[in-house]
């Protein structure tokens, strides 16, 4: 799986944070924390799937948006790339 210190971990870092309303909310987010948990609000969710789905050029399915809860998962997504 990759984590932070990957560069999917890396980009998925700055994919959370330009989709926060509150940036520096992913700085005090582990890895695998959950982003509800977290703090992180639906409609930061919204805007983090739409986020990814533009970088990876294609929708998400709805297992890959039922799963998007942590950076982690974010960071899976960027390293499977397109399917």
């Amino acid at each position: 799986m990759n984590d932070a210190r990957s560069p999917a971990g890396n980009d998925a870092r700055s994919l959370v944070r330009d989709s926060l309303e509150h940036p520096a909310l992913v700085d005090r987010i582990g890895d695998d924390d959950d982003f509800a948990a977290a703090g992180v609000g639906s409609g930061e969710l919204i805007r983090l799937a739409l986020n990814l789905e533009d970088r990876l050029g294609r929708p998400l399915d709805d297992e890959e948006l039922l799963g998007l809860t942590s950076v982690r998962a974010v960071a899976g997504l960027i390293g499977a790339g397109v399917r």
